[in-house]
């Protein structure tokens, strides 16, 4: 296995040390190949792409560049027109597409917590049955994930962007964990709000899929994943990008096309991509205001 990182010293230090697992049989160790150099993909068979939304153009071109005619990419992450991105890279027969709610938390580098296991749905754009797909299924299977193929991976993708466009930004904007969002009805009430708008842009967009009350299916996801600080939150508060362009934003701008009303997810998307423009002119948490 090869895990190919753009930061030098956590490469050597994953290629030296290798991965420290905690789930909750106990602490495994696991062995990975680390590198920087892209010259390695060449190597591969399968490439699992799990860089953040905004990183993915820059990914694809290496794709394209060093990966093998005959490899495949398989894109895991969140977010709205990942799979698209590369397949205009890569072409459309050797991308597949899917999501995960495995939960992890990176504690140090090298140092992963299993947070609780969940879904990984795969599929490929146009939903026919391919081998090099049910192949990767085994590998993830034999992992340990649960895993299953769809015809419909889009549907896949947009329910879980509609999910984290409700929770992120709003967990985000109030620094409350996943579970203390269901508590508060003013936090509830927003949520749903911005996951049933996003829906109705999905349906107009062509997307299938199942109609449900996002409100019972808000609160069902917030609390299953209680303790988590999500990765949008974990960006604001270490003042890092983060992924609303690929949420909230894809959602608008998928709205403007149709000339939909957009006001939930267009507010969220401007409000946190203001707080990541003035991460250093914010009043600092506890200092109190003169008058």
């Amino acid at each position: 296995m090869l895990l190919c990182d753009y930061r030098p010293e956590r490469a050597r230090l994953l290629d030296g040390r290798g991965l420290r697992l905690i789930d909750t049989s106990g602490e495994h160790h696991v062995h990975v190949s680390a590198s920087v150099d892209p010259q390695r993909l060449a190597q591969v068979d399968a490439a699992l792409i799990l860089v953040k939304a905004y990183q993915t153009e820059q990914v694809a071109a290496l794709l394209a560049e060093y990966l093998s005619p005959d490899a495949v990419v398989l894109t895991l992450q969140n977010g709205l027109g990942n799979l698209e991105t590369l397949q205009v890279h890569l072409g459309q027969d050797r991308v597949f597409g899917g999501t995960t709610a495995q939960g992890a938390l990176l504690e140090a580098p090298g140092l992963v917590l299993d947070t609780g296991s969940g879904p990984t749905v795969l599929g490929r754009y146009d939903g026919q049955p391919d081998h090099r797909l049910d192949e990767i299924a085994e590998a993830l299977l034999l992992a340990g994930f649960s895993v299953s193929i769809t015809q419909d991976v889009q549907a896949a993708i947009w329910t879980k962007a509609i999910l984290n466009a409700a929770i992120n930004p709003v967990a985000a904007l109030t620094r409350l964990r996943n579970g203390q969002l269901a508590e508060h009805e003013p936090s509830l009430r927003v949520m749903t709000a911005a996951a049933r708008e996003a829906y109705t842009i999905a349906h107009k967009h062509g997307v299938k899929l199942i109609r449900q009350d996002w409100r019972a299916r808000l609160q069902t996801v917030c609390q299953s994943t209680a303790p988590n600080i999500n990765s949008m939150l974990k960006d604001v508060l270490l003042h890092r990008h983060t992924e609303i362009d690929a949420l909230n934003g894809a959602i608008t701008r998928i709205a403007e096309q149709y000339k939909l009303p957009v006001t939930v997810n267009r507010t969220l998307w401007y409000l946190i991509s203001t707080m990541e423009e003035s991460y250093d002119r914010q009043v600092p948490a506890g200092n109190d205001a003169e008058g």
